[in-house]
């Protein structure tokens, strides 16, 4: 089993239309569902929201927004529609996606990973898109076809990936398929952190960063308090719930404990199973733990916690390359792209 792995060449808008075209029937399947899933006045509430954030994502990220017209020229589609399917924070409710991660150093820079977990409907929409510019390789990213991506990795050699944080605040700012798209223009994981301490935050978020050099840092943000360094010393581990202290006291406890009951098991087990050699055989071990199986670091989906690991990623920054697990580890291989 593997993800469908997508070239995409030229500008961005470019890029973004040929990704459009290639998937037009399915993004305009992924907008009707949205569509029904919210209702219309849930879809409509939604929209406004976004078109009154579309100028500061062409401000901020002209890039990923020039991409995004360019998703809605090849999909013939509304850019606020096209805009809706990278921002699930323009919703009520927006689903969950809990996920055990790492970023730590080897002895050949640094390696960051996740178990990407979602409802197990989400697999069918996902692929990995190589995107190619004027100087070759720029960068990799695993996604929802239509989207702008859920992790990834730059030619600079910067990877980040990222966990959903249950916080009580939400804000104006950018949803996070944006920001994401943010640190991937940046070259190392201190210029990453400066833009992530620049941008407002619609909602909470951990990122997980470390690049060619072998640093790392582990980032939260909150809409209502910004972004903090939860840990800049590897390694850095997280699962869905706030480590800092200042984005803790964002966090909705009884909302956390119901949407992700083995956040704390899960963090306890990598801390526990962390390798002393930091490699991508062991992080692919670390990462296929079934302890507490269904909801282990290798998921399944359960009554208590419906996500299951989806797809598992290993960024190797220094040698340019990412090893890719579609499905859980415990039960997959893991197939390496390099560039």
């Amino acid at each position: 089993m593997q993800l469908a792995t997508v070239s995409l060449h030229g500008t961005t808008f470019e890029r973004g239309q040929q990704h459009g075209a290639r998937f037009r029937h399915k993004i305009e399947a992924a907008v009707g569902d949205l569509k029904s899933a919210h209702g219309e006045p849930g879809y409509r509430r939604a929209a406004q929201l976004a078109r009154d954030t579309w100028p500061d994502i062409q401000a901020q990220v002209p890039a990923a927004a020039a991409e995004l017209e360019g998703i809605s020229a090849g999909a013939r589609l509304a850019v606020i529609d096209t805009l809706l399917l990278s921002g699930f924070e323009f919703f009520d409710g927006a689903g969950t996606m809990g996920c055990s991660a790492v970023a730590a150093s080897g002895p050949n820079g640094a390696l960051v990973a996740q178990n990407w977990d979602a409802a197990p409907s989400a697999a069918e929409a996902l692929a990995l898109f190589l995107h190619f510019g004027a100087n070759g390789f720029e960068q990799a990213v695993v996604g929802a076809v239509g989207g702008l991506g859920w992790v990834g990795c730059n030619r600079h050699g910067l990877a980040f990936v990222n966990n959903d944080l249950v916080l009580s605040s939400t804000g104006s700012g950018l949803p996070s398929q944006l920001v994401r798209r943010a640190i991937l223009e940046a070259t190392s994981v201190a210029a990453a952190i400066d833009r992530l301490k620049a941008i407002r935050h619609r909602a909470g978020r951990s990122y997980l960063l470390g690049d060619a050099t072998g640093a790392v840092a582990g980032v939260e943000v909150s809409a209502r308090i910004g972004a903090r360094i939860n840990q800049a010393e590897s390694p850095v581990l997280h699962t869905n719930h706030a480590l800092d202290t200042s984005i803790r006291s964002d966090e909705d406890e009884a909302a956390l404990l119901a949407t992700y009951p083995s956040s704390r098991h899960r963090l306890a087990r990598l801390r526990d199973r962390l390798p002393l050699a930091i490699t991508v055989p062991a992080l692919a071990a670390l990462l296929a733990d079934r302890d507490g199986f269904p909801n282990a670091i290798a998921k399944a989906a359960s009554a208590e916690e419906p996500t299951a690991t989806l797809f598992s990623v290993i960024f190797d920054c220094r040698g340019r390359s990412l090893h890719l697990c579609a499905g859980a580890p415990s039960d997959n291989a893991y197939q390496q792209v390099a560039w």
